[in-house]
């Protein structure tokens, strides 16, 4: 079937392409951002376009003559008449004038040939009666390439409009604050906006806890929030299936006793409260997806989907060590892969200009250390450092009672730990540190703010 197909090129524009660089090499700096030596379908064309990149890298004179010289010392051009080859090439253009806009074309139809090579292996691949999620990865893979590909042509801005995106940003945030809004996407809890001025476009929040501290709890309490503002968020459950989500998200918005609603043993009263719940749920912009085998590149691919369909304003992973790390380079270690799928993680915020929450497990030394000391630090971080380094936002959740502390310091005395919770930012790029308190239900099914903000834990010596 491929070899009926029509391969789109154009040599004709390669030759032309060539013969201006070879006429008025001025141009390359602006040929070499949109081409590489791959992008030329004629094996001659790209090996002397290589020839001349490599002399533009090294500042050597660039013109009909030099480029001729140093491609007969290529073995691979040995057989060719180059001169006279590129002697033909400039006799094709006047001038460089149009070599931008040409080298865009070239480039267009190296793309439009890698899309083709991209299909023609998945259509083998299902032909030979492949596994199809591996299939589905192998397509995304590739498409993902030939993304970035087209991506990386935007080039840098100049300061001047980087400045009027700042103030219009500025105006947008007044305009918010002057009606009591928060300038980003709603935390959930009222001092956390405050805080952060809620998650932002482009950010990576780390939030990272032991296991039973909540973290899935208060990721379902901020997706509620953030959907409730106009922010679909979509939600990659590595961990919990997508009806164990909804019957969390149920719980949390309905006055049902948990273990009632787990047992079976509601009555006529409840009913009516979680059809009420549902109803209200299921107005609101929330996608869950629970495949509990996905990797970052699956999660880059299927929300850039959702994100033009504007279902996608916020991004959760619940979690970070769960994810599937798998590579084809080999010798890395588990260290590695976190730090690699982090960093694929704050690419995800960058390119698709949303807030990317990612959940992370914690190792146990904090348990191991005595009294309020299990509070965690960023040391405590799991795997990676690089998890620190790529996130703008850190933040910790803890919850004192767990581990057997009944009385918590604040600014106003000694506080119980009866259904209270700490969120501490640790780390926030733009912004200060804080620990902010939270009150929770017993089930961790609510989450509502602290009621008394002075009491905002301030701790001068860990217990």
């Amino acid at each position: 079937m491929i070899d009926e197909m029509h391969i789109p090129q154009a040599e004709k524009l390669e030759q032309t392409v060539l013969g201006a660089l070879l006429m008025e090499p001025g141009y390359l700096p602006e040929v070499v951002t949109e081409l590489t030596p791959d992008s030329f379908y004629d094996p001659f064309n790209a090996k002397v376009y290589g020839v001349i990149r490599t002399m533009y890298d090294s500042g050597e004179q660039i013109d009909l003559f030099t480029v001729s010289q140093r491609c007969k010392r290529d073995k691979e051009l040995a057989g060719e008449n180059v001169v006279a080859k590129l002697s033909g090439y400039t006799m094709l253009v006047g001038s460089g004038a149009g070599v931008v806009a040409h080298a865009r074309i070239v480039r267009e139809k190296y793309l439009s040939r890698q899309m083709i090579a991209v299909a023609t292996k998945v259509l083998g691949c299902i032909q030979e009666e492949g596994d199809i999620s591996g299939i589905i990865d192998e397509f995304n893979a590739g498409m993902d390439r030939i993304s970035m590909a087209i991506a990386g042509g935007r080039g840098a801005k100049h300061i001047g409009e980087l400045l009027e995106e700042s103030l219009r940003d500025a105006e947008r945030r007044q305009v918010l604050a002057k009606e009591g809004k928060t300038p980003g996407v709603p935390t959930g809890l009222s001092r956390l906006d405050e805080l952060t001025t809620g998650w932002h476009g482009g950010e990576l929040i780390v939030l990272a806890a032991r296991p039973g501290m909540g973290k899935t709890a208060f990721m379902l309490h901020s997706a509620r929030a953030a959907a409730q503002a106009g922010y679909p968020p979509c939600i990659y459950s590595l961990e919990m299936s997508g009806t164990s989500i909804a019957d969390r998200l149920l719980l949390s918005e309905c006055n049902v006793d948990p273990d009632a609603y787990r047992s079976g043993r509601m009555d006529a009263e409840d009913w009516r409260e979680v059809e009420r719940a549902t109803g209200e749920l299921g107005k609101l912009p929330i996608y869950i997806d629970d495949n509990p085998v996905v990797s970052m590149r699956y999660i880059r691919s299927h929300a850039k989907v959702m994100k033009k369909r504007n279902k996608c304003g916020i991004i959760f992973i619940d979690y970070l060590q769960l994810a599937d790390t798998t590579t084809d380079q080999r010798n890395r270690n588990r260290e590695q892969e976190i730090a690699q799928a982090s960093r694929q993680a704050k690419i995800i915020a960058k390119e698709l200009d949303v807030p990317v929450v990612l959940l992370s497990q914690l190792s146990r030394k904090c348990e191991e250390r005595g009294g309020a000391y299990k509070m965690p630090m960023l040391s405590d971080l799991r795997e990676s450092g690089a998890i620190e380094q790529d996130a703008d936002v850190v933040g910790f959740i803890f919850r004192p009672a767990y581990y057997g502390i009944t009385e918590w310091p604040t600014s106003l005395g000694n506080v119980s730990t009866h259904e209270f919770g700490i969120i501490n930012i640790a780390k926030q790029r733009n912004g200060g540190t804080e620990e902010v308190a939270f009150r929770h239900n017993y089930s961790m099914t609510k989450i509502v703010d602290y009621k008394l903000y002075d009491n905002v834990p301030k701790r001068d010596t860990p217990f």
